[in-house]
């Protein structure tokens, strides 16, 4: 199983993230 917390493109602060993981 993979460490990975999540994907490159979720390090963005993005408001609309439709589906992906959240930034929290």
């Amino acid at each position: 199983m993979s460490k990975r917390g999540r994907k490159r493109r979720a390090r963005k602060k993005s408001g609309a993230n439709h589906g992906r993981r959240p930034n929290a």
